[in-house]
């Protein structure tokens, strides 16, 4: 802090804080390192900081030089002759008053300072409040989003997980139809199969029977025509010589009778 003189060798606090380069630096660099936002009213807040601070340097400089004057002129007026003591005293007293009023003015361009440094701090502190909750919205927004995506992940790993199952089951179940439906082909093809076999076996007798029958018929029919024909040829032969020896016995009986006439 800067010390200004008042009147009667009191001592004055007017000086600013942190407006060496030094502490400024410190400040810009934590500011630096606690803002990680910016907006128009924050940079406008900044920039009042920075005017008032500049105002502050030159009210220091300006003290500083006040308070140098009062205590030369005090000097004087203290080894002023009588002559010259009320000229030094008033002197003394308008250099004290000079600084008096530096350190009142420099004081309140400290105050301006802290005003406008607290009022930047609360924009700061709104707008980093407002960005804070603006990147836990985000963040929010981004786990539910991430909380979504794993729960619909996993979702639809157990949805597929149980659609190959169903497929499995499914596949499981028509393989096994398949086999039911072959082995009952299968044993349709063999029936029918030895049904065909069954009627060539009984269609082959039927036709062998009535090929045999035929055969017989024909035999039985050939048989009896030979057999007719002999008879018939039986009976024109037994005919025959009946009439020749008929004819011979009209012949020789007529020869008798003729004979005997004779």
């Amino acid at each position: 802090m800067v010390k200004g003189i008042a009147a009667k060798g009191k001592k004055l606090k007017a000086g600013p804080p942190n407006l060496k380069k030094k502490g400024q630096s410190k400040v810009g660099q934590k500011k630096s390192s606690r803002m990680k936002v910016s907006s128009a009213a924050l940079l406008k807040a900044n920039a009042t900081v920075a005017k008032f601070e500049k105002e502050a340097r030159a009210a220091v400089k300006t003290s500083a030089t006040a308070r140098k004057r009062a205590v030369v002129a005090k000097k004087a007026a203290k080894k002023a002759s009588k002559a010259k003591a009320s000229t030094a005293k008033r002197a003394a007293k308008s250099a004290q008053n000079t600084a008096k009023k530096a350190a009142v003015k420099l004081a309140a361009a400290n105050a301006k300072i802290r005003t406008a440094k607290a009022k930047a701090r609360a924009i700061e502190l709104a707008v980093t409040e407002k960005a804070k909750k603006i990147a836990e919205e985000a963040k929010r927004k981004a786990d539910l989003e991430k909380a979504v995506a794993a729960f619909t992940d996993q979702w639809n790993k157990k949805r597929d997980k149980a659609e190959a199952a169903k497929a499995a089951r499914k596949a499981r179940k028509d393989a096994l139809k398949a086999r039911i439906a072959a082995r009952k082909a299968a044993k349709k093809e063999k029936l029918d199969a030895l049904e065909v076999a069954a009627k060539a076996k009984a269609a082959a007798r039927k036709a062998s029977k009535k090929a045999a029958e035929q055969a017989t018929i024909k035999a039985a029919k050939k048989a009896g025509k030979k057999a007719t024909r002999k008879k018939t040829v039986k009976k024109l032969g037994k005919k025959k010589p009946a009439k020749k020896i008929t004819t011979k016995r009209r012949s020789s009986d007529r020869k008798g009778k003729s004979s005997k006439s004779g």
